[in-house]
């Protein structure tokens, strides 16, 4: 049984932003962690680019607190417009789902509600719908997800894979809040959400085919918990060096989406693994232009391969590496249309070796 990935459904945050603008109501603002290397790095490297956002970002105004519940609702908001918007594309009712797989990673202060369920009611679902939450996977959470709805579609009904990530307004930083950290990710992250259908029946909508996934746990949780503390340059992720596609040997994809889990430079990874520069052009133009969207991230560099896609049955590979222990990924090729498909033999999971 092939298991096929509709076009994805996007939904950007209202407020197109420029992150020079970003930078010179920080300076503002909160001028001593602004002027930390990092953030002047940040700055430098970010210029002239623009960043998709929930909330704007008005000047002079006192801290707004921005609570669980507020958070609660723009992630609900984004979830359920990506939602509609890939069940358009792949042409799918709702009343046609059977499973879905809902990625939300914790708020900073762990007080989020799970949207599993209001999502459930919101799209009009069936009932019966097999809901998993997931949670706590940073970069991988995109590619862990389509990894769990391979296994639920192969039930006989389509499943539908969504993610969100939305950040704290800089309205709502405080002296006490604004660590130069905190300042690097206002500059490097949009707000946005992205869905998918999976599913075990052809799709008339160009997209993937699945071929083969992968997951893999860093087995020293001592030197795991300090990488994802301290962060861990991307090439030299020890989820990158175990994944058997990429060794002498294999047949190199032809495009690669991936999200490294880090600040860290995709280059890195053309530079210094097997991943050919040309196969990284969706993530690396994704990222620059788009912002780091966290778990979304790979599906919105999907959206930018729909726009200039492959050639039919072309490898590819998605990929994603949460800091120092956690990697996902999938071995993928791209099938212009129901018609032109080749049968091949049933999917597979491969555990890390």
């Amino acid at each position: 049984m092939q298991t096929y990935v509709s076009p994805p459904g996007i939904a950007h945050g209202q407020y197109d932003i420029a992150t020079d603008d970003i930078a010179a109501v920080m300076r503002r603002h909160h001028p001593r962690p602004t002027a930390h290397p990092d953030v002047l790095a940040t700055a430098r490297a970010v210029s002239g680019r623009r960043r998709r956002r929930v909330h704007p970002f008005p000047d002079g105004r006192e801290p707004t607190p921005y609570t669980a519940e507020d958070r609660h609702r723009d992630l609900r908001e984004l979830m359920e417009q990506a939602c509609r918007s890939a069940l358009r594309q792949a042409g799918i009712s709702a009343q046609d789902v059977g499973g879905l797989v809902v990625v939300q990673d914790p708020s900073p202060a762990g007080a989020d509600q799970l949207l599993d369920s209001d999502l459930v009611l919101a799209l009009g679902l069936p009932s019966t719908t097999a809901r998993v939450p997931l949670t706590g996977l940073a970069g991988t959470g995109a590619v862990h997800a389509l990894i769990v709805a391979e296994d639920m579609a192969r039930l006989g009904k389509p499943t539908l894979v969504v993610t969100a990530e939305i950040h704290q307004p800089l309205t709502a930083l405080t002296a006490g809040t604004a660590s130069p950290a905190t300042l690097v990710r206002q500059l490097m992250a949009g707000d946005g959400g992205a869905a998918v259908i999976v599913s075990g029946e052809t799709l008339t909508a160009p997209g993937l085919v699945i071929d083969e996934t992968w997951q893999y746990a860093h087995p020293d949780t001592r030197t795991s918990a300090q990488a994802e503390e301290l962060g861990h340059p991307a090439q030299d992720h020890p989820g990158l060096a175990a994944l058997p596609w990429l060794r002498p040997g294999q047949r190199l994809p032809d495009f690669a989406l991936v999200h490294p889990g880090v600040p860290d430079p995709l280059h890195s990874l053309s530079g210094r693994s097997p991943l050919p520069q040309r196969a990284l052009e969706p993530s690396l133009v994704g990222i620059a232009e788009d912002g780091d969207l966290g778990a979304a991230a790979v599906l919105q560099m999907l959206t930018r391969l729909h726009q200039r896609p492959p050639a039919a049955g072309s490898p590819g590979l998605l990929l994603g590496l949460a800091p120092g222990y956690l990697a996902a990924a999938c071995r993928v090729r791209w099938t212009p249309s129901a018609t032109t498909r080749q049968e091949r033999p049933k999917s597979a999971h491969r555990a890390a070796s």
